[in-house]
Parts: C-alpha cells; structure tokens; sequence
C-alpha cells in the first residue's frame, strides 16, 4: 500500500532506504517459517518469497531522472523532455506491477500493463537522439527499465503451472542439487580411501572446480537460493579442508628438536583430521546420542587447544589458532549439517 496508494490518488510513491529495508526484513521473516515438510505451505512460503524479491528488484532497478549538462540543442531538449513524460508512465506501470506481486489487482491486468510498456519501449525507440551521448544513455537505461518490468510480468502471467513458484523446479536449486549429489560422492571415495590410510584419491581440483560452478549459479537476489548455495559451499569446502590436513599429516615429520607446543597443537589436529572424517560421514540428528558425542569431542579439543602454552612463541600462537578456527569450522558444519533447514 505505501507503494500502489500513492499511485492511486494520482501522485507518485516515495521509495526510500526505510521501505527498501522494510522489504528486507519481511523476507528474512519468511526464510525462518518452518514448514515442517508440508508441500502447500512450502510452495506458499516460496511464492510470497519470489513474489517479495520480485518487488525488490523492481524497486531498486528504477531510472532516477537524469540532470544533464546545458546547453543542450532544441532536438536534445524535446528528446529528454519526451524521455521524462515516459518515465512518468513507467513509475504508474511500476506501482501498477507491485500491486499485482501483491495480489492487489486483478491478473487480467498483466496483459494491459504489457501492452502499455510495449507502447513505451516504441515511442522511446522512435526518438532521435544520435546527437547527444548523455540522452542516448538516459533513454537506454529507461529501456532497460521497462524490460526489466515485462520481465517480471512474463513471470507474473504465467501463473502457478510453472517453475515459478515450484522451487525443486528451480533451474538454480537443480544446479546446487546436482552438485551436492557429486560433492556427495566424492566425499564417500575419500572417506572410503582414507579409512583403509590410502591417501592417493585426492579430488582437490575437482573440488575446486564445483566451488567454480556454484560461484556462477544465478540466485536472482532469493534468499533461499542464496542459502542453499551458501551451503554447497560449505559441503565442497569441508572436504577440501578435510584432504588439505590429511595430506599436511602425512608430510609431517617431527624432528628431536621440536617444542612441546608445536607437537601439542599437531596432536589436537590429529585428534580433529579423525573427528571430521566422523562428521563427514555423520548423518543423523540433533537428538542423536552420536551427534552429542561429537560435539562434546570438539569441544574437548577446543579446550585442549586452550591450554596449549605457547611460551612466546609467534609460530606456535598462530598455529594454536589456527587450530581452533579449524574445529570451530568443523562444530559448524556439524551443526549446519543438523539444523534441519529446508528450502
């Protein structure tokens, strides 16, 4: 309403950090509604979650009037001036669009507000303005504003048979998917590898590479997306660091010469190469007597990790710690894995 009311009355909404920040918040609110594996309230969480992110992007993606330099020639005139009356009918067609994300208006209007931007776009096209470089550039980013709405109505006119509003349908979650299926593989050959002390299937660039694709994977500012690929990250990331200390280990050699704290830390990191390797595999719940177990092991190396005296010595304090960012990265992942989150 503090959009689409203005607009109704025939004046024009003010859209301001304090409405974008609003938005914000509404939808972090629904990334943390439980659905509890129902399939309707899923697909409605989802749908008021693609439909908020939609108004997001069409908020922010809006044209400021432009200030150009003067003098401009009587043709450069007449083109801004032309290029600004457009943009007052692209602000109605906007909160127009906010409306129907909203359910607001009827869905016969989708096909009306098209036709008026697909007007838009043709008198913009039809301006001359090869002369000035500036009021080629506003008319441009006016265009990219009006795609950016039909966009969005495209969307929005194909209703609820489409992917749109089915998440396992998304072409974004299906990529994530289909890499956690293959990161999820790796990682049983490296546990399996590893449990018979065979350090020779190292996947690392593999890995890296699937680290690669998540990278490019198009999340469309949604929340949910956005999560799900935090999460592969952290999948993928866990196994490379899980192979990185293995490796580390193995190269190891102590020689008669080394302090006491250098071989207490290389010993809590043992104790963590084998307690990862448990949590890698682990694949239970909260509630379960293993889970416990584990997390009361991490801790204990976290304490052991405390009470290493590193008696001034630079090297053996910055290995202490990394050693506790080590296990504090494994009792996350542990509980990451166990959080019970769901798209």
């Amino acid at each position: 309403e503090h959009v689409v009311a203005p607009q109704r009355a025939g004046g024009v909404a003010e859209i301001n950090d304090e409405l974008l920040d609003t938005l914000q918040q509404l939808v972090l609110r629904l990334t943390q509604v439980k659905t509890e594996g129902r399939v309707p309230l899923r697909k409605a969480r989802y749908r008021a979650l693609t439909r908020l992110c939609a108004v997001q992007d069409v908020l922010e993606g809006r044209t400021p009037h432009q200030t150009l330099s003067l003098p401009l020639s009587g043709d450069s005139n007449e083109a801004v001036h032309r290029i600004n009356q457009v943009m007052v009918k692209v602000s109605m067609a906007r909160s127009q669009l906010v409306a129907l994300l909203m359910g607001l208006s009827g869905r016969d209007s989708c096909a009306h507000l098209s036709r008026i931007l697909t007007e838009l776009q043709v008198e913009l096209d039809a301006l001359d303005v090869s002369g000035n470089a500036a009021v080629r550039n506003y008319r441009k980013q006016v265009v990219e504003e009006i795609n950016g709405l039909l966009k969005h109505l495209d969307l929005e006119g194909e209703g609820d048979d489409t992917r749109r509003y089915d998440l396992a349908q998304n072409n974004s979650i299906r990529e994530i998917e289909a890499v956690r299926a293959h990161v999820s593989h790796l990682r049983e050959g490296v546990l399996r590898h590893c449990a018979m002390s065979d350090l020779s299937f190292r996947p690392k660039a593999e890995l890296l590479s699937l680290l690669t694709h998540l990278d490019q994977v198009d999340t469309a500012k949604n929340p949910c997306i956005r999560e799900a690929r935090r999460r592969a990250v952290v999948e993928v990331q866990a196994v490379i660091t899980f192979l990185d200390l293995r490796e580390a280990l193995a190269q190891r050699h102590a020689g008669p010469d080394e302090r006491p704290s250098h071989r207490a830390v290389w010993l809590v990191l043992g104790s963590l190469s084998d307690l990862q390797a448990q949590v890698l595999g682990f694949d239970g719940k909260r509630a379960d007597k293993s889970y416990m177990m584990l997390e009361e092991l991490l801790t204990k190396q976290l304490l052991m990790l405390d009470a290493v005296d590193a008696q001034g010595d630079e090297m053996a304090k910055m290995a202490r710690k990394q050693a506790v960012k080590f296990a504090q990265n494994i009792l996350n992942y542990l509980d990451m894995k166990t959080d019970e989150w769901e798209y």
